[in-house]
């Protein structure tokens, strides 16, 4: 453990007040591997809880790169990140619009990041359901969780719609990988894999991924598919993870980027 974290572990245990380190200035001091190990697991005796959704190391490593980067970071830019202009003046669904829209993308695009997913043209009834289910804990996501927790159901439903309206998916035009394009279309019967189209289609209880970002797709199926050392069955037996581990690993690119339409 870092020592300014060993230090705050053992006042916290002798019960003093000690103060959580400035990640500007200690960020510095501390390895990768060392933040990724505090905000995974916390530090015990201390008010610093673990990540509060199991299994999205992906999530912890992208709030380990924006600790890393606190220590050269302006206020200016840490405002810009962090702050929804207008969102705490504007009416509640405006306000709430626009706190999606901070990650999402005012046109539910995600502002061209590589790990948000494109929400416009999703189903409006599938996106409410993906709230009600973070906000329940059924789905896993601390980010999410957080941002839909506070919702009330009326502000789920009107959110769904919002984004769901807008244009960006349901379709593809790739002509790439035959080879992904016959698993998105038939599958691998003698893999036991689904096509992944009997599920992921206009009309569907399920997301639309034709038009879905290539990086997103991919990282969520390397996810899924967990930690390669650990053997299957102690993985998650959920039908994702399990569709997931049986897609061929040099196909996982190939499909994602068959379905962005690239």
């Amino acid at each position: 453990m870092p020592r300014r974290a060993r230090r705050a572990s053992v006042a916290g245990d002798a019960g003093g007040d000690a103060l959580a380190p400035d990640l500007a200035v200690n960020a510095r001091e501390w390895t990768d591997k060392q933040i990724f190990w505090i905000l995974k697991h916390g530090v015990k005796y201390t008010g610093m809880p673990g990540w509060a959704a199991k299994d999205r190391d992906d999530e912890v490593r992208r709030m380990v790169a924006f600790v890393r980067l606190l220590p050269e970071m302006s206020p200016a830019t840490y405002r810009a990140l962090t702050e929804v202009p207008g969102s705490g003046t504007a009416g509640p669904d405006t306000a709430r619009i626009a706190v999606c829209a901070g990650c999402h993308g005012t046109d539910g695009r995600g502002r061209g990041q590589p790990d948000m997913p494109v929400l416009g043209g999703q189903s409006p009834v599938y996106l409410r359901a993906a709230l009600q289910a973070y906000a329940t804990g059924k789905r896993q996501s601390a980010v999410m969780a957080n941002a839909a927790a506070t919702l009330t159901p009326g502000e789920m439903t009107r959110l769904a719609r919002h984004f769901a309206a807008m244009p960006g998916l349901g379709t593809t035009t790739a002509s790439g990988s035959l080879n992904a394009a016959r698993i998105v279309r038939e599958g691998l019967p003698a893999e036991q894999l689904p096509a992944c189209a009997s599920c992921h289609a206009p009309g569907k209880p399920y997301p639309v991924l034709a038009g879905q970002s290539a990086s997103y797709i991919a990282q969520r199926l390397r996810n899924w598919r967990g930690d390669e050392t650990v053997v299957d069955a102690r993985k998650s037996q959920a039908t994702m993870p399990v569709i997931a581990r049986r897609i061929p690993e040099d196909m996982i690119d190939p499909i994602a980027a068959y379905l962005a339409g690239k």
